[in-house]
């Protein structure tokens, strides 16, 4: 398969400075954005740090077997979050300076993301669906490192006073984890083999902030693969973004073009992706592939779903399921698939259909266990406050 990446960036509507930074070199297989926040200069100090150092720690990755790929990516975001933090300690322009990033490594046959912060990178592919008309998907495959996020997943509560109707959308958009701003970043790193065809798009919150997911979908589709970093920018441009922007496109495709032949409407509830607990991605899948996966082969707890345009979701939460795919409404589903609401996750739920069947048939005896315990100790309970007025009742006969 052949990899080809093209990136862009622009300061955007208002900033002074760019202070993102990226790097792409298929020839290398990696790609690097960072978007810097600081005063001044120093958020452009910290994203070309991020971008430099990663670069040259990163640079014979290629070399290293693929299960030491995620250990090679979360030493060099550890080495590089250091350096940002003795520089800002060392630099009074410095202070208080970070960063996010993106890093896609392809080596292989495979694709690792690692990721701090709040840029992202999607997958998007192009197919045809049952109706044989021709339809793109797009799959965002990082998670949001910011308050509103953390909420949203119940990674976060509010205490006191405060409520999540409170929160600006200047609030819920401030970061939960950064370079240079902790002492540990604690990536989140996933793994997604790869298939002839996709193209991911990596880019700061300068042009997701600001444009839907379903319009960076159509500008991308809309013309040249070489061109689309630029176009989204404009795009981002011209609904008014005024931060910083940068895009940067890698597609694994031997076509100059992967999407020319595909010029239909977007088709945003099919086929889904998967994300595993261990951060690997598998997919795209088919609706029926997901219960064949989830009875046959045992997916384990706390797997998450995503449809064409959707947000993960938690596939053990019927409630989230239902409301974001109404397809899972269908019979066939029900049958088949076991859900349980967010108050009941537990890693240690059932993982396949026979041992759900099996639990709930003994749930009569259970709950017959219960009753008899609990007569019992009524009747300890009462014999021991009684027990002095049976003595005096029961010694004067005696």
């Amino acid at each position: 398969m052949k990899l080809r990446m093209f990136g862009a960036t622009d300061k955007g509507l208002v900033r002074a400075l760019n202070q993102d930074a990226y790097s792409c070199d298929a020839s290398l297989g990696i790609v690097i954005l960072s978007d810097g926040m600081g005063g001044h200069a120093a958020g452009e100090v910290a994203s070309h740090m991020v971008v430099e150092g990663l670069t040259e720690s990163l640079a014979k990755i290629s070399e290293s077997a693929i299960d030491d790929v995620p250990v090679r990516i979360d030493e060099a975001l550890k080495t590089v979050n250091t350096k940002l933090i003795l520089r800002s300690q060392e630099d009074s322009s410095c202070r208080g300076m970070g960063a996010t990033v993106n890093i896609l490594c392809f080596t292989h046959g495979f694709v690792t993301i690692g990721h701090v912060g709040d840029s992202r990178t999607y997958l998007v592919r192009a197919f045809k669906s049952s109706d044989n008309k021709p339809r793109f998907g797009s799959w965002q495959l990082t998670i949001d490192h910011n308050l509103g996020t953390f909420l949203d997943r119940g990674i976060l509560n509010l205490s006191g006073s405060a409520s999540e109707g409170q929160l600006s959308a200047r609030d819920r958009s401030k970061l939960t984890r950064g370079m240079g701003v902790m002492p540990d970043p604690k990536p989140d790193i996933y793994s997604k083999r790869l298939t002839d065809g996709d193209v991911f798009l990596t880019c700061s919150d300068g042009l997701h902030g600001f444009v839907s997911d379903r319009d960076v979908l159509r500008a991308l589709v809309a013309g040249s693969i070489a061109e689309a970093p630029q176009r989204l920018i404009d795009i981002a441009k011209a609904a008014g973004a005024p931060d910083n922007v940068t895009v940067v496109i890698s597609i694994v495709s031997d076509l100059n073009e992967p999407f020319r032949e595909f010029s239909g409407p977007i088709f945003d509830t099919r086929p889904y992706m998967l994300r595993l607990p261990n951060g690997e991605i598998q997919g795209p899948i088919v609706a029926s592939e997901v219960i064949d996966l989830w009875i046959k082969r045992t997916l384990p707890s706390n797997t998450e779903m995503a449809s064409g345009l959707g947000e993960w979701v938690l596939l053990r939460n019927k409630d989230l399921l239902v409301k974001a795919y109404p397809e899972f409404k269908q019979e066939i589903f029900l049958n088949h698939l076991h859900y349980e609401t967010s108050e009941e996750i537990s890693e240690q739920a059932p993982k396949t259909l026979e041992t759900l069947e099996s639990s709930s048939h003994n749930k009569p005896t259970h709950i017959l266990i219960w009753v008899l315990l609990l007569i019992l100790s009524v009747g300890m309970t009462l014999t021991i406050l009684l027990l002095p007025e049976l003595q005096s009742v029961l010694l004067p006969a005696y």
